[in-house]
């Protein structure tokens, strides 16, 4: 299956997915800090992620001439990748029941944001 992907498609939708999730973390962030609320940054990051899943997997669905979903999936998947490879990295302590439940968010989102974009799609 791997052989029919557009590494372009999945690319992009990665890419503009990682942005997407900076731009609306940020917009969150300022909205939830002006209302006062306490942890309005972590708040922020969580909601800008699953956006972020979203947007990758619609972006990379669009884009591909076959298997919408299955790029979709494999855009997200590269975000949920960078977030749990940073958090380490950082010195987080997430459990590994954690990370499985991302992943398994990025697969899912990710997919069924791929497979709604892909089915009336102009293919490019």
């Amino acid at each position: 299956m791997l052989a029919t992907v557009r590494w372009r498609a999945v690319l992009v939708g990665f890419g503009l997915g990682v942005l997407g999730i900076a731009l609306l973390a940020i917009l969150i962030w300022l909205v939830l800090s002006a209302a006062g609320v306490e942890d309005a940054a972590g708040v922020a990051t969580s909601f800008g992620t699953v956006g972020g899943f979203l947007l990758a997997g619609w972006l990379a669905g669009r884009r591909a001439p076959i298997r919408a979903w299955f790029h979709g999936a494999l855009a997200a998947m590269g975000i949920a990748l960078v977030v749990v490879v940073t958090a380490r990295l950082g010195g987080s302590p997430a459990p590994t029941g954690e990370v499985l439940l991302l992943a398994l968010m990025a697969i899912v989102m990710g997919g069924l944001a791929g497979h709604l974009a892909g089915r009336n799609s102009v293919r490019f």
